[in-house]
C-alpha cells in the first residue's frame, strides 16, 4: 500500500475505483506529498485549533443562572467572553465575592463553585449525598490549619481590664464562627482531649473520678496519671472564662457576664494600645452580629466534615494541644473520614431568596473580616 501514491480511502463508488495490484506501477512518489501513513494532512485555516469538551449535565445549570443573573445581584459587565452559562455565573460571582472578601491575618479559607456530583462524592462517605438538591454550590474551603495562642500575659492583661472582657471575648468567637467559618478554640479542644482521656465528658472536674477512670482504661504510673487529671489539664487548655457558660466547673466563675456594647466601648476609651483596640474589635464583631440575627449563609449548608480548621486559637501554647491535633490528623489519616470543605452552600434559584443569600453571604464576608480582627488581637 505505501507504494502507491493513491489513498487507500475511495473518493469514488468503489466499483469504479480500479483494484490495486501489488507490483510497482509507479517506482517512487517522488516529491508529491504521501498521504496514507506517512504524514498527517494538512488542515485549512478556518478549522479551530482549539476545542471544549462539555457534558450534557451542564444544561442543568442554565435555569439556575439565568435566574441569578435576572435577581439583579450579578452583573453581566463582569463577564468576558464566557464559555458556557456555568462559566458566565462563574466569572460574575467571583466578581462580587472579590470585591467583599476580606484580607485575613488569623484565617485561612477559599470560596469555590461546585456542581452536585462534585459535592456528592466528598460527602458520600458519609452517607450525606442525599441531602445535596441543588445544581451548584458554594463551597467553603478550608486548606491548611495553623495554630495561634492567647498565652497567659495576654490573657492576664484582658482580664485586668475587665474581669469578663475574655469571656466575652471567646463567647463573640464562638457566636462569629457558628454563622461563619470554622475554628478551634479552647472548648472544642477541650472537647477532643475528653473524648481520648475522659470518657467524651467534657465537663468533668473532680480529679478523684478521673484518677480511678484513668487507671481502668489506660494503667500507668500515679506520675503519668497526674499530667491528665482536670485540675491540671483545664487550667492551661480551657480555664472557666474561654468557655461557654455550660461548660464552666468552677463556683466563682458565676459572675462571668458577657459585656454588651457600651460597655465594650466605654472599656476601648478607657485602655489605649491593644486592649483598647481589642474593646472596639469586639463592639464591632458584636454589632455585625446583631444585625444578622437569626440569619447566617451556612444555616442551610451541607457540613462538610472539614480535616482542618480555618484557625486553632489556644489558651496557651502547651503539649495538650499538639498532642491533641496529631491525634486528630493521626485519625484522619489512618480513616480518610474527611474533606478539604467545611460546607456547602445550594444557591438559591428564586429572585427573592437569591436577594436574600447575596445579603446574607455579604454580612457573613463582614463577620469574617471582622473575627480575624479580633482573632489577631487576641492571640500571637
Amino acid at each position: 500500500m505505501l507504494f502507491d501514491p493513491r489513498s487507500f480511502v475511495p473518493d469514488i463508488h468503489p466499483g469504479q475505483q480500479p483494484a490495486w495490484t501489488p507490483h510497482r506501477k509507479h517506482p517512487t512518489a517522488g516529491r508529491r506529498p504521501a498521504y496514507d501513513f506517512l504524514t498527517l494532512p494538512k488542515l485549512p485555516g478556518s478549522v479551530p485549533a482549539t476545542a471544549r469538551l462539555t457534558y450534557g449535565d451542564e444544561l442543568e445549570v442554565a435555569d439556575l443562572v439565568l435566574a441569578q443573573f435576572a435577581a439583579g445581584i450579578l452583573r453581566a459587565s463582569d463577564v468576558s467572553n464566557p464559555t458556557s452559562a456555568g462559566d458566565a455565573f462563574a466569572q460574575a460571582m467571583f466578581a462580587w465575592l472579590g470585591k467583599r472578601l476580606p484580607t485575613c491575618q488569623r484565617l485561612q479559607f477559599g470560596v469555590t463553585l461546585i456542581d452536585r456530583g462534585a459535592a456528592m462524592d466528598q460527602v458520600m462517605q458519609f452517607g450525606w449525598e442525599d441531602g445535596l438538591e441543588a445544581p451548584l454550590y458554594l463551597a467553603i474551603e478550608l486548606p491548611g490549619e495553623e495554630v495561634y495562642a492567647i498565652g497567659e500575659a495576654r490573657a492576664q492583661a484582658i482580664r485586668a481590664a475587665h474581669p469578663s472582657l475574655l469571656f466575652t471575648a471567646m463567647n463573640l468567637i464562638n457566636a462569629a464562627c457558628g454563622k461563619s467559618l470554622f475554628v478551634r478554640t479552647p472548648d472544642m479542644l477541650l472537647d477532643q482531649f475528653a473524648r481520648w482521656h475522659w470518657d467524651y465528658d467534657a465537663t468533668l472536674a473532680d480529679d478523684e473520678n478521673a484518677r480511678e477512670f484513668l487507671k481502668e482504661n489506660f494503667g500507668g504510673e500515679d506520675a503519668d496519671i497526674e499530667r491528665y487529671l482536670p485540675s491540671v489539664v483545664r487550667a492551661e487548655l480551657a480555664p472557666d472564662d474561654t468557655l461557654p457558660r455550660y461548660a464552666h466547673v468552677d463556683a466563682a466563675s458565676a459572675h462571668l457576664r458577657e459585656l454588651g456594647p457600651r460597655n465594650l466601648r466605654a472599656l476601648a476609651r478607657l485602655h489605649s494600645g491593644w486592649v483598647g483596640e481589642l474593646c472596639t474589635a469586639l463592639a464591632d464583631l458584636r454589632l455585625l452580629l446583631a444585625r444578622a440575627g437569626e440569619r447566617s449563609a451556612i444555616a442551610g449548608a451541607q457540613w462538610a466534615e472539614p480535616a482542618y480548621s480555618a484557625a486553632t486559637i489556644a489558651y496557651r501554647p502547651s503539649d495538650y494541644v499538639s498532642e491533641i491535633l496529631d491525634d486528630h490528623y493521626e485519625c484522619l489519616n489512618n480513616a480518610g473520614d474527611a474533606t478539604m470543605f467545611q460546607c456547602f452552600i445550594p444557591l438559591a434559584d428564586d429572585a427573592a431568596a437569591i436577594r436574600q443569600q447575596f445579603r446574607d453571604l455579604a454580612n457573613m464576608l463582614q463577620i469574617i473580616g471582622a473575627l480575624d480582627r479580633v482573632l489577631t488581637l487576641i492571640s500571637s
